[in-house]
């Protein structure tokens, strides 16, 4: 598939399925004024995200890595009325910006902000274990940390998602600790013996396993 093709195919899916209301276009806007990095999902990602959600029945969900809250918000639409989100962002910046759109969402009740190293965070809630669903998209060297945190802290049919699979192809050529984090992360992936798992080639790569045992 030619990439003007595939590009046709993204806006089409982008025009009868994505719903990007005026408050997530707010929330890119606001990021691109505000001087965060311009990392946000695309559109059509966080819709996926938000079917992936809901279809999998998910009720407590983590995230890794909250940037202003575009991700979060399509996870939160996806969870049932009981549901809750946690995220985590090391940057106070990117922690206030994300509550404040997570109010403006209505979201304040489903969606706790939490702001420091993702790590220590991440063992601080492991008591509330076992967790539905974990979605990361941080810094890279510690995703394959990330990912071995969320297989232990997972149910037995829980998901562990990860965005950038793809890394911008830099798997295929690393160059630095970011790249070889990524590639660390994708064979961990894919060869642990307590996950089903693929890659699915949307974006810059959703990676997803499911918690078999």
């Amino acid at each position: 598939m030619s990439d003007g093709l595939r590009s046709q195919l993204h806006q089409y899916v982008s025009d009868h399925f994505v719903q990007e209301d005026d408050l997530l276009q707010s929330v890119r806007e606001v990021t691109a004024r505000s001087g965060l990095p311009l990392i946000n999902l695309d559109s059509y990602e966080g819709r996926m995200l938000q079917v992936l959600v809901a279809m999998s029945g998910a009720k407590n969900v983590i995230e890794i890595g909250t940037l202003a809250g575009y991700s979060g918000i399509w996870i939160a639409r996806g969870l049932p009325v009981d549901g809750k989100l946690i995220t985590i962002d090391k940057s106070s910046k990117h922690a206030d910006l994300a509550r404040q759109h997570f109010d403006k969402a209505g979201l304040s009740d489903k969606v706790t902000v939490y702001q420091g190293n993702a790590l220590q965070i991440l063992q601080k809630i492991a008591s509330d274990a076992p967790y539905d669903m974990v979605f990361i998209d941080a810094d890279k060297p510690n995703y394959p940390n990330y990912l071995e945190w969320a297989v232990d802290h997972l149910r037995i049919g829980g998901t562990v998602m990860a965005h950038n699979a793809f890394w911008g192809g830099r798997i295929l050529a690393p160059n630095n600790a970011e790249d070889h984090g990524m590639i660390a992360f994708n064979e961990s992936l894919a060869n642990h013996p307590q996950l089903q798992s693929t890659i699915l080639e949307v974006g810059d790569g959703l990676a997803i396993g499911v918690k078999i045992r």
